[in-house]
C-alpha cells in the first residue's frame, strides 16, 4: 500500500532552497512508494491551519524550474509552535494519513520538527538544513550559506574598489551583512581579499567577539593614519560585553538585529570622519546570480536523500553534509544526526578561524575549497586593483594625522 508523505519548507529561504524540493520531489516520483505527495503552505503554520498543495506529478520542467530559483514556492516564513499548535498538527497529520514528513529548515524549524517526532509516533520526521547564517550544528555547512557567501565576496570585492576609487572624500565605509547571532556571513566577506592582494586590511566585527564601541574608534583612527580608506564589515548581530545588541528594530512585534552599520557610520561623521553605510540586505539569500553551483547541488542532493533515509525506517533524524566533499555519486550518503542535539542549538565560527584583526587565511582556504570556484570576475578584479594600486605607490597619500 502506498504511503502519504508531505514536506515544509520554513524560516528564512535561501537561493537554494527550491532546489532541495525540487530534489525530494525527483526522489519521490522514482521511488514509486507514494500515493500523495504534499506540501504545506508557509512553513509551520501550513501545518496548523492544514493548508496544502497536491505536488505529485509535477513536469520535469517544474521541477528543472524549481532548482534555479530563489524564495519558497510553498511559502515559507516564522509562526510559533505552541503545545495548543503542536496538537493540531498532529491531527492534520492524521487526517490527511501522513506517514512521512519533511522540513526543511534552520534550527528553529529543527526543534519543531523534534517537537513534533515526539508528539506525531506514528509519524517519521526527517530535516533537511537550510540556512544562510550557517549556523546548524551536525553538517559541515548548511545549504544556501555557499550562495549566500559567495554573494557577499563578490559584493564586498565591488564595495572595496568604489571606495578605493572615492578616498578624497569618503574615508570609511561601514558594511552590514545577515547571521543573526553568529558571523559565518561576515566571515564571507574574507573571499573579496583574495583577489585584491595588499588592499588596505578589512576590519571584520563579529557576533562572536563582545564588541566595543571606543576599541572600534580607535582601531579605525589607527588604521587611517596608515591607509587612506577603511573598509568595514559587521554582522548584523553584534553585541556589547552585556549582551546586548548594538542594533535592532522590529517588525510584526518581533526584534530583530540590524542597523549597527548605518548606526556606527553616524557616530564616525560625528567624530569627524567622512563616512557611509551600506546594508546588503535580503539580496544575501534571494539572488539568482552568483548562486554557487555546489550549493545548489548539495540542496538537490539532500532533498534526494530524504526520501532514501526515510525508506530506511529512520526518523527523528538531520541530515547533514559530511566534511568530506560530496561527489553525487549513486552511492553518495548524507550523515545523519538527532534531531534533538540540532535542534535550537547555534553553531558559532570556530576560534580557530578568528584573529585580533579580523579572519584568519585559514577560513577563506576553507570557503574556498567547499565553494568549489571562484568569485566572478575575478582576475579581471586582480588586474583593475593592480593597476589602481600603481596609483598609490607612486603618488603617496597624505596620512597625517586628522
Amino acid at each position: 500500500m502506498k504511503a502519504n508523505i508531505a514536506i515544509v519548507q520554513a524560516g528564512g529561504p535561501t537561493s537554494v532552497l527550491n532546489a532541495s524540493l525540487a530534489g525530494f520531489l525527483e526522489a519521490a516520483a522514482s521511488s514509486e512508494r507514494y500515493h500523495h505527495v504534499l506540501g504545506f503552505c508557509n512553513g509551520i503554520e501550513g501545518l496548523i491551519k492544514n493548508q496544502v498543495m497536491h505536488l505529485e506529478g509535477l513536469s520535469k520542467a517544474r521541477l528543472d524550474a524549481l532548482k534555479s530559483q530563489p524564495g519558497a514556492v510553498l511559502g515559507a516564513g516564522r509562526y510559533p509552535l505552541t503545545p495548543e499548535r503542536l496538537s493540531k498538527v498532529c491531527c492534520n497529520l492524521q487526517l490527511r494519513e501522513i506517514s512521512q514528513l519533511v522540513l526543511v529548515g534552520g534550527n528553529g524549524t529543527m526543534w519543531a520538527a523534534d517537537q513534533i517526532a515526539e508528539a506525531c509516533p506514528d509519524v517519521q520526521v526527517v530535516g533537511i538544513p537550510k540556512t544562510v547564517d550557517n549556523d546548524l550544528w551536525g553538517t559541515d555547512h548548511s545549504p544556501g550559506y555557499l550562495s549566500a557567501a559567495k554573494f557577499i565576496g563578490e559584493a564586498v570585492r565591488s564595495l572595496a574598489l568604489d571606495l578605493w576609487a572615492m578616498r578624497n572624500f569618503e574615508r570609511v565605509r561601514v558594511v552590514e551583512v545577515m547571521g543573526r547571532n553568529v558571523g559565518w556571513l561576515a566571515a564571507a566577506g574574507s573571499l573579496a581579499q583574495t583577489s585584491l592582494p595588499d588592499y588596505p586590511p578589512l576590519h571584520f566585527y563579529l557576533p562572536e567577539h563582545p564588541f566595543e564601541l571606543e576599541k572600534f574608534f580607535t582601531k579605525v583612527d589607527e588604521h587611517l593614519h596608515r591607509h587612506p580608506c577603511l573598509l568595514v564589515i559587521v554582522s548584523e548581530g553584534i553585541r556589547l560585553a552585556d549582551g546586548s545588541p548594538v542594533a535592532e528594530f522590529e517588525i510584526g512585534r518581533c526584534k530583530v538585529p540590524g542597523g549597527a552599520a548605518q548606526m556606527l557610520s553616524s557616530e564616525l561623521r560625528n567624530r569627524g570622519i567622512p563616512s557611509r553605510s551600506e546594508v546588503l540586505g535580503i539580496l544575501q539569500r534571494a539572488n539568482t546570480w552568483s548562486v554557487c553551483e555546489r550549493d545548489r547541488q548539495e540542496a538537490i542532493f539532500l532533498g534526494k536523500q530524504a526520501i532514501g533515509v526515510l525508506g530506511q525506517g529512520k526518523s527523528k533524524v538531520m541530515l547533514g553534509l559530511p566534511a568530506e566533499t560530496v561527489d553525487f555519486a549513486e552511492d553518495s550518503k548524507a550523515q545523519w544526526v538527532d534531531l534533538k542535539s540540532v535542534a535550537g542549538l547555534e553553531r558559532p565560527v570556530a576560534p580557530c578561524y578568528l584573529t585580533e584583526s579580523g579572519i584568519d587565511p585559514s577560513f577563506t582556504a576553507w570557503l574556498q575549497n567547499k565553494m568549489g570556484e571562484p568569485l566572478a570576475e575575478a582576475n579581471s578584479a586582480l588586474q583593475v586593483w593592480k593597476l589602481a594600486a600603481e596609483q598609490l605607490s607612486s603618488n603617496p597619500v597624505n596620512r597625517q594625522s586628522r
